[in-house]
């Protein structure tokens, strides 16, 4: 066996993001029910994002999904006032 790669094999750089990759999308990861507890937890995916602010959280649990999901958008309309005009 020759150490010469193939010109036909396709390379990729490590540069390059991955195929079907794509970045997530929005502040939070994505909500899990924690198995000693049942309760629903989601985290952000920045959570250095909150500091300077104690009404941010960075991670919210809720008993159900509907409750928790209610928690994020308040969260998220605190973190949209809170942001400084022309900020991120």
């Amino acid at each position: 066996m020759n150490g010469d790669r193939s010109p036909k094999c396709p390379r990729i750089s490590h540069t390059e993001p991955l195929p079907g990759y794509s970045p997530p999308v929005g502040r939070w990861a994505e909500p899990y029910r924690q198995p000693d507890t049942e309760l629903w937890t989601v985290h952000l995916r920045r959570p250095e994002s909150v500091r300077g602010d104690e009404r941010l959280l960075d991670t919210l649990t809720a008993a159900n999904k509907d409750t928790l999901s209610g928690l994020m958008a308040q969260q998220d309309d605190l973190a949209d006032r809170a942001r400084p005009a022309g900020g991120e």
